[in-house]
């Protein structure tokens, strides 16, 4: 991921200050497509403009043609048609507001799918990273508020604008002395708005970062329950969920004291602008310099002039929260997609629409040539800020239809190698080749075919095991019966289709690892990883899925992350690592002999029998 994309969700912090165009015009694009809409409810907005501000001047007309003059002729058809005016808006007014609700809808479903999208083709430092609950919150909350935006901010902002120009231009046009009366007050409130906007921005802003910190402790304490419990750490948890939920609680209060106190006092302003023309229009009518008709409409239309500039504040702190929410969400849509997802050459493309295994190499299967990584990025920088390089040099060759294994220490950098294997992260120096190719320039469907996965941690998706075993690969059949998954679940009334619950947690840790184990066989790998794949299961299933791979490994390369020795001894080459360095590499047997670190490893797990078994030689350490 290049530098200039990279970014931390430590604390939510954005700087919007102001309107950025920049990031509105990015979000006005998603609206291109809905341009037929976009103009019906524009439509609608201006007709129900016009029935809107048509409604106090036929209020005059009314009142000076017959109310005052006491003539009842005609007046029915003036009535019946303030009515109309009424209804018209009313009416338009649902036009408008159906269209930039089906219109938002879209929108939204647009840059969600495009965010769940981005999100799959990160690289996994990326999460490692970024709290989960960080990300749901932008999933969620940060979408609606552009929801929000877009359904009732930017054509409402317009209609506010509209209306505001034309009540503005009718009133110049019925009596510019008492416009200027009503126009009086706008100052003031100018200034008065202008004075709250940056404290109410800054409030929404505040509350929004609350509420991701909240939802990443929340998820991150259900996810991790069972630690809470077993570490009886369950009133702890709570008081810190409480304390995080005050914080919010209190912003939330915090924003609505701004708004209490904004709201009425444009309210107070707007009344005092009513007061100020009830006062110098009271004079001009019974100086007969206008009539009643117009006075009253003069308060009708000063009502809804103070209305939309209320309404336009609140659109703008609107619009604010939802600019702050596009900076968040475009950083996650512009954030460095994994180099494995990035567009491949017309060339590359051929090979990888061509399907199928990779063609015979006489290559070595796996490569490492001088590989260097650090999770910080380059392992001299790494350094400078006290992250230490996992791997050093690390080299060494697994071929075409051998068993490799990788021994060591935790921590010495043998579960990285197949992250690295699988392009989950990117080296720093040296090369990686696969069957004589560099993995970087291999795309990404035709690497995921030749590789398949079996993680130390199982996860499996919420569905059937079947489910879950498709996602491997259509050889559903055939895994199932070689990992002995088709064992256990005949013993249940649903087989294969019984459900496996959120992570798999209907079932046991063993039989997780199991299904894990068929999924990755689905496909029929030409490249088997296992990552301390049988760590979760007892001796005896252990046992058997031994028996069982001693078949299935037959002819395929693999690769095993082991922590029990025992599940290696036949391994065609045993590669021994020490603080990210490969000290040792030989058969099981060659490294007893040697005498070195895989030596101590095996005497420290097979104490009796490997002492007994070292004093007798030619014996075979295995029993």
């Amino acid at each position: 991921m290049s530098g200039e994309h990279e970014f931390y969700f430590t604390e939510d912090r954005v700087e919007t200050q102001g309107l950025d165009l920049h990031l509105l015009r990015r979000l006005l694009s998603y609206l291109r497509p809905h341009r037929g809409l976009l103009a019906l409810a524009l439509l609608g907005l201006a007709l129900g403009t016009v029935c809107q501000l048509a409604g106090p001047y036929l209020i005059k007309v009314i009142i000076d043609r017959h109310i005052t003059a006491g003539r009842y002729p005609g007046m029915f058809r003036w009535v019946a048609l303030y009515l109309l005016s009424l209804a018209g808006a009313m009416g338009f007014l649902y036009v408008q507001m159906l269209s930039v609700s089906v219109i938002g809808q879209r929108v939204i479903l647009a840059i969600r799918n495009e965010m769940f999208s981005r999100m799959q083709r990160l690289p996994v430092s990326f999460f490692d990273r970024t709290p989960t609950g960080r990300l749901m919150t932008r999933l969620t909350s940060d979408v609606e508020a552009l929801q929000e935006l877009i359904s009732s901010g930017l054509v409402s902002t317009v209609g506010d604008v509209t209306v505001l120009l034309g009540i503005a231009a009718i009133l110049l046009w019925m009596n510019a002395a008492l416009a200027l009366v009503v126009f009086a007050v706008l100052p003031v409130l100018i200034l008065f708005v202008q004075l709250l906007k940056k404290f109410i921005r800054d409030a929404n802003r505040e509350k929004r970062r609350k509420l991701a910190r909240l939802n990443a402790y929340l998820q991150e304490h259900v996810s991790g329950v069972a630690v809470v419990k077993a570490f009886v750490q369950e009133e702890k948890s709570v008081r810190r969920f409480d304390a995080l939920n005050r914080d919010y609680a209190a912003e939330s209060v915090r924003l609505t004291n701004f708004y209490s106190f904004y709201f009425p006092g444009v309210e107070l302003l707007s009344s005092v602008a009513v007061a100020l023309l009830l006062w110098r229009g009271g004079v001009q009518v019974l100086s007969n310099a206008i009539t009643f008709g117009t006075l009253v409409a003069f308060l009708e239309y000063a009502q809804k002039f103070f209305n939309p500039i209320k309404d336009m504040s609140d659109k703008y702190n609107i619009l604010q929260s939802a600019l702050a929410s596009c900076e968040r969400i475009f950083h996650i849509l512009d954030s460095g997609i994994a180099p494995e997802y990035l567009p491949v050459p017309p060339a590359r493309e051929r090979v990888r629409d061509a399907g199928g295994p990779m063609p015979p190499s006489p290559a070595p299967a796996i490569e490492f040539r001088d590989v260097w990584f650090s999770y910080g990025g380059d392992p001299g920088a790494a350094s400078s800020r006290g992250l230490e390089p996992v791997l050093r040099g690390v080299s060494f060759t697994i071929h075409e239809g051998e068993a490799g294994a990788i021994v060591g220490a935790t921590g010495a950098g043998k579960t990285t190698i197949l992250s690295l294997l699988c392009r989950f992260y990117e080296i720093s120096r040296g090369r990686i080749l696969l069957f004589g190719r560099d993995i970087r320039e291999i795309p990404r469907e035709e690497l995921r075919e030749t590789l398949s996965l079996v993680l130390q941690d199982p996860f499996l998706f919420s569905g059937t095991i079947r489910e879950n075993v498709e996602a491997g690969g259509p050889a559903v059949g055939d895994a199932v019966a070689a990992a002995g998954v088709a064992e256990f679940a005949a013993s249940w009334e649903g087989g294969l289709e019984t459900t496996v619950g959120e992570r798999g947690g209907r079932i046991s840790v063993g039989q997780r690892q199991l299904v894990a184990f068929a999924r990755a066989l689905a496909r029929n790998p030409k490249v088997l990883l296992l990552d301390e794949a049988t760590s979760s299961v007892d001796p005896v299933t252990e046992d058997e899925i031994r028996k069982a791979l001693s078949n299935i490994l037959s002819g395929r390369t693999s690769l095993v992350v082991a922590h029990r020795l025992s599940t290696i001894l036949s391994a065609d080459r045993i590669i021994v690592l020490h603080k990210g360095k490969v000290r040792e590499t030989g058969t099981h047997q060659e490294l007893m002999e040697a005498g070195g670190i895989y030596r101590r490893l095996y005497l420290l797990q097979f104490n009796g029998l490997a002492a007994s078994s070292a004093a007798s030689p030619g014996a075979n350490p295995a029993g």
